[in-house]
This record gives C-alpha cells, structure tokens and sequence, in this order.
C-alpha cells in the first residue's frame, strides 16, 4: 500500500493546489458537466482564491513524495459554531480510487471545525456524490435535486465532539497526545499542587490516558491555532467523585501546563465546561476543590463562578502519600442562569 502524507496547507501551496483542483475539474468533472461551465468554473480557481479560501477554512494537501496530489478543506457554516462544511476536495485522476479521498475526509472529520460540529455540510458534485454517500453523507432535508450552483447539499449529523471558546476548543484525548501531556505533566509545578506526582517518561502519560482520562466529559485543552493539547479538564460524573453524589451533580477537575498560567486560559475552558454541563448534560450542581496554598486554582475558579462552600482538614492525598487541608466550591444551576441573565442584559 502507498504511503501517503497530508498536512495543513501553506501559503506557498497555493499554485499547486490551483493546479491539482483545475486538473481535476478539467478531467473527471467534465464527464458530468458541460464543458463551457466547467471551463468557467476553472477560471475562478486561481491561487489567489485558493489562498483566500484558506483564510477562513482549515485546508489540507496530501503528498506523494513532496508532490500534491489532493486537497480539501473544512470551515464554519455561515459562520456557525455547532456546523461546518466541507470544501473543495479534489484528487488528482490518477490517484483517485486508492483511498486518497477518504483519507482526505477521515482528516477534515478531525479537525477543530468538524469536532465542534453537529452538523456538516459538503457541497457535492455529479462526479463526487456516490462517494460522499458511502462516507456517510445524505441529502439535505431529503432534497435528492441539484441546486442552481449544479451541487447537491449534502449534509452528515454528528455527536459534538468539541466545545469551542474564542481562543480553545477542547476536545477527548487521543493516544497521540501522550508525547504533549508529558512536556507538561513532567514538571513539578503542575501535578503535585493537585495532588498527583509528575509523570516519569510518555508511557505514563500513555497510560493516563488510556485508563483515566478516558471519559467522554474528559477534554484535552488545545488553542484554536494548534491540535496540541496544553491541559485538562474533566466533569466527573457520579461514581467517579468523592463529592458529586446523585447523577445530577458532577464535579469539575483541571490541570494547565506551566507556560500558560496567567492567561486566563482555565477560567476560559472552565466556563465553557459549566456551560457544557448544565446546558448539554441537565446538571444541576457542579462542585470543584483545590488544596492549602494553591491560590491560581482559587483564583480560577471564583473567576469561573464556583462559590466556596467548606473547608476540610486532613484529606487523604493518596497519590502523594499525604494529607492537606481542602476547600469545596460549588456553582448550581440557579448562580450559573443568573450570571448569564446579568450577562446578557449588560449587552
């Protein structure tokens, strides 16, 4: 099987990608279309709007030894935070029917745009549609006519598998992230102020992972501009706390690598995951905690909204083979409508 690789686009692909999509159009297009309208469209795929396109989408290049070869991208729906849709994906001829396409698509799926998604969107051609339905895509509210742009909308409903804030989106952890959750997990200043020991080498973090954060409510934290995860935050459900006990109440942890602290980044993902659970998953309490001395994490969570509710000496840190005083804070589903409430009228 041939090894392909595909990566984001850069400003100097715009010419090849111009190529690869007029090719294409000029080849396997014009057996569906007209040949004057296909030349028309060709006109339109110049660099510039390759490049202008990539401005406001997240665009992708597959590569056979340097060369590319494909193209794809996906981006908002109008602007839309829960939609996406997908553009402009094309395969050389010659490489189409060896699973480059799919690969295209499978990559798109992945990205921060179709992550937060419940909903995505392609514009697809004659030439493109029997694909599209074997990945999973259907017709538009059941709309099988082309549209006066000659496409068919087709249109794929999804689990949101991000949450998105103006600088983050957070996203379920993957195997691959091991290698980033060790550059920070490793430091002394970030685990043990929460109560567990740094991590020794990648194959803890592997297995932190993989039997820990393995949770659909656990998120890797990651900046919109990157896929790389800078922290963790988790709700854990009833079962999997030692202060959320009924299934409406869940219980808020966290952790941030070091270079990031001071940015309000927590307070940010915090109440993106407040809202996440009482708005997505009918919470109605949410509990947080942090340990004697750790002052950032207080700060964060009043930022958050979280009220303090208790102290508690002596807990039982079993990571760290000790105890600590502890403080409880609670937000509940009344503070958190209120606060929005107030929000929405200063507007």
């Amino acid at each position: 099987m041939m090894s392909y690789n595909i990566r984001r686009f850069r400003e100097s692909d715009a010419a090849n990608v111009s190529e690869v999509i007029i090719e294409t159009i000029r080849i396997s297009n014009t057996k569906d279309y007209p040949e004057d309208l296909m030349e028309e469209l060709i006109k339109t795929e110049t660099p510039d709007k390759v490049s202008g396109r990539a401005s406001w989408t997240h665009t992708y290049v597959v590569e056979d030894d340097g060369r590319i070869i494909a193209t794809g991208a996906v981006g908002p729906y109008w602007g839309s935070l829960n939609e996406s849709s997908l553009f402009t994906v094309f395969v050389l001829p010659e490489y189409q029917g060896k699973g480059v396409g799919r690969m295209i698509v499978n990559t798109l799926e992945q990205d921060e745009y179709a992550l937060r998604a419940k909903r995505i969107e392609i514009p697809a051609s004659v030439t493109g549609l029997p694909f599209y339905m074997k990945m999973g895509y259907s017709f538009k509210d059941g709309n099988d006519q082309i549209d006066e742009e000659h496409l068919f909308r087709l249109e794929k409903f999804k689990q949101v598998e991000a949450l998105v804030t103006d600088r983050l989106y957070l996203r379920n952890w993957r195997d691959s992230d091991a290698e980033a959750m060790f550059s920070y997990c490793t430091d002394p200043d970030v685990g043990p102020i929460a109560g567990w020991p740094p991590h020794k080498d990648i194959d803890e973090s592997r297995y932190i992972i993989k039997n820990v954060l393995n949770s659909k409510e656990a998120f890797a934290i990651c900046l919109r501009e990157t896929d790389e995860p800078i922290g963790c935050i988790e709700l854990k459900l009833n079962g999997k706390s030692d202060i959320a006990f009924h299934d409406d109440e869940c219980e808020m942890g966290y952790w941030l690598g070091k270079p990031y602290w001071g940015q309000g980044i927590m307070s940010e993902a915090g109440k993106e995951l407040v809202r996440h659970g009482f708005e997505d998953l009918g919470m109605k309490k949410i509990w947080c905690g942090y340990y004697d001395g750790n002052n950032k994490s207080k700060r964060a969570q009043e930022k958050i909204g979280f009220k303090y509710q208790w102290t508690s000496e002596d807990v039982d840190v079993p990571l760290m083979n000790e105890t600590r005083r502890g403080f409880v804070s609670l937000i509940t589903i009344d503070d958190y409508r209120k606060t929005k409430e107030n929000e929405q009228s200063a507007e």
